[in-house]
């Protein structure tokens, strides 16, 4: 926002495009059958797993979708209301009964950068002090409905197999910006004309103008980005430091 109303270090004509945001939302949960009704024995629930990405990682591995996802599991949970289409007693006699016992499954999943979902400067709306405030415009494509369906799938059947009892199961996902972790608008790269920054962080056009956020990604990946701000930001600031030690900037 700050780049775009100052109007620099926009020559590429690419900085606020490709906004990527990671996607949340795909559930499958289960009830594991040896701990409802209070019989679980010690150890059996409370447990977590975390699957790293699996899918398109070989040319051989070829899917409907591109880019891929991780699964996190977590156990012992209880279920929820609204996961049984009953009513009054005989609800609360099911949610006793499976209290404890559920094991559930979700995803997160990296969506394509795409050149059409960006933000911009949106001239008719201001903020309280007068500035011009963003225009955010993104949308999913079949490629993470694709994915999203996979995962469910992928999940719903590894729960399956573990002799489970599939309670709710859910292939949707949440909207772009619901992670909150948004990256790309001004994505580096060795070329002046198709990215905005180099590999330091530092604007192509105005060699004193670093930005040291998620910024410049070119994917969102699977992971969540913070560590990688950061060892950028840190990468970026030595960098900066020599830089200006040598009178560079």
């Amino acid at each position: 926002r700050l780049l775009l109303n100052s109007n620099i270090g926009n020559s590429s004509g690419v900085m606020g495009h490709y906004l990527v945001d990671q996607m949340y939302g795909v559930s499958v949960v289960a009830s594991v059958p040896e701990a409802r009704d209070g019989k679980a024995k010690p150890g059996l629930m409370g447990g977590s797993a975390f699957i790293p990405r699996f899918r398109n990682l070989t040319k051989s591995d070829k899917r409907d979708f591109i880019k891929g996802y991780c699964v996190s599991i977590s156990s012992g949970g209880n279920a929820t209301p609204n996961l049984f289409p009953l009513y009054g007693e005989e609800l609360q006699q099911k949610l006793d009964s499976y209290a404890g016992s559920c094991v559930s499954g979700g995803i997160f999943g990296e969506r394509v950068a795409r050149f059409e979902n960006h933000v911009r400067i949106n001239k008719d709306v201001s903020d309280k002090w007068g500035i011009p405030v963003l225009h955010i415009e993104a949308r999913d494509t079949d490629n993470e409905r694709n994915l999203t369906r996979d995962a469910a799938n992928t999940i719903e059947e590894l729960f399956h197999e573990a002799g489970w009892e599939i309670i709710c199961k859910t292939d949707r996902v949440n909207p772009p910006g619901y992670s909150i972790h948004e990256v790309g608008t001004c994505r580096m790269g060795d070329n002046p004309k198709t990215s905005v920054l180099n590999k330091w962080c530092q604007s192509h056009d105005v060699k004193n103008v670093f930005v040291v956020d998620g910024a410049s990604f070119v994917t969102a990946g699977w992971q969540n980005p913070t560590m990688t701000i950061l060892a950028l930001s840190m990468r970026a600031s030595e960098f900066l430091a020599e830089q200006m030690g040598q009178r560079n900037i």
